[in-house]
Formats: C-alpha cells, sequence, structure tokens
C-alpha cells in the first residue's frame, strides 16, 4: 500500500512528469494538430497533405473529361517503404475527396472491397427473399480507370561536424497513376516527396 501511494505521489509531481504524458490529440483543432510531437515516420500530418496536394492536382488535370462516366478500380499500391502501414491511408483520403464531390465512382465489388454486391446476386431463387428486391443480372458496372501507386523510402546519413551525432534524413516519395483501362494509357500521374531529419529513422 506504501509504495503504492508514493508511486502516485511522484507521478503528480511536474518533475515526474512522464507517468502520464498521454494526451488526446482534437484533429479539428489547428492549434493542437502544430503541437503534435515530430516523428521520423509517415503520419497524420503527412498523410493529409499529401492526399489534399494530390487530389488537388488529380482534379485540376482534367482526367475526369477525359473519360464518360468515371468509375476507378484500385490497382496495386506498393509500399516499398521501411515501414509496416496500410496504403489505404491515404489512398481512402483521396478517394472520399473524389467521390463526395462527384467527379468519379469507385468500382468497390471489382477489387473485392466489398463482397455484398456478388453476395446479394446468390439469393436469386432464394424463396425467403422477394424476387422484385433481387437486384437482376447485367447491372454491375465494370470501372474504365485505375488507380495505381507506390510509396518509396530512402535513409542518408547527414553529419554536420566532427563531433556531432549522426542525423538521417528520411526521403519518402508517394507516387500515384491514373490509367485510361479502355486505352491503357496514364491521364494523370503526380509524385509528391516528404523529407525529414533527425534520429530514430526507420529502418529494415
Amino acid at each position: 500500500m506504501k509504495k503504492t501511494k508514493l508511486v502516485l505521489a511522484l507521478c503528480a509531481l511536474p518533475f515526474f512528469a512522464g507517468c502520464g504524458e498521454t494526451r488526446v490529440v482534437d484533429l479539428d483543432n489547428s492549434a493542437d494538430v502544430a503541437g503534435m510531437q515530430n516523428v521520423m515516420e509517415l503520419e497524420y500530418r503527412d498523410w493529409t497533405k499529401t492526399a489534399e496536394k494530390m487530389t488537388s492536382s488529380m482534379l485540376k488535370s482534367g482526367a475526369f473529361m477525359r473519360v464518360k462516366n468515371p468509375v476507378i478500380a484500385m490497382g496495386p499500391m506498393k509500399n516499398d517503404t521501411m515501414q509496416r502501414f496500410d496504403t489505404d491511408i491515404l489512398t481512402k483520403k483521396i478517394r472520399t475527396v473524389i467521390v463526395n464531390d462527384g467527379r468519379a465512382q469507385i468500382a468497390t465489388n471489382f477489387t473485392g472491397e466489398d463482397a455484398t454486391s456478388d453476395k446479394v446476386r446468390t439469393l436469386r431463387g432464394n424463396s425467403e427473399y422477394g424476387s422484385d428486391t433481387i437486384v437482376a443480372k447485367g447491372t454491375l458496372v465494370a470501372p474504365n480507370m485505375s488507380l495505381s501507386g507506390k510509396m518509396i523510402q530512402r535513409n542518408l546519413e547527414l553529419q554536420s561536424g566532427w563531433f556531432s551525432s549522426t542525423d538521417t534524413r528520411v526521403e519518402y516519395y508517394l507516387q500515384l497513376t491514373l490509367t485510361d483501362l479502355k486505352t491503357g494509357l496514364s491521364v494523370w500521374e503526380d509524385e509528391q516527396p516528404i523529407v525529414k531529419e533527425g534520429d530514430h529513422a526507420p529502418t529494415w
């Protein structure tokens, strides 16, 4: 009991602030986001800024005006960085803006993102469901565009002086390509670099 009281007392002192440093960041508060601790890994601010730049670039390019009723299928998205993360962190933000803007639609069934479309069609002939509530054949829409990309990381050692510690510059390159599936030609491409310098860089 005495040990427990001692630990609680120490954590209450400013000197021992490390006993409870967890805080919730309000992502809707610009000041709170600006106060986030910087890290060498890719994080929320990197994804947000990159998604905004790439989406703006894609919409301004006029790529969706070249294809009638654009429907996008998500192509391969390769993570060639030294970190493990789901690439949807970036592409989901971009897709959300495009779809909600009304410029294009996403073929979620085509790449297996949403299997519900296929599951509903297996109900044909099932007497437990009203036949007029089950989708007819020939209603699925095939994609006419694909969005694919790659994420690359390079680590470069830095040293500012004889007695200084060696820091690392980490260069991330996030690349996306939008392809017209009818012609197989790229109709939009972009690359956004993210550069950070410090220690504790992500490595293999």
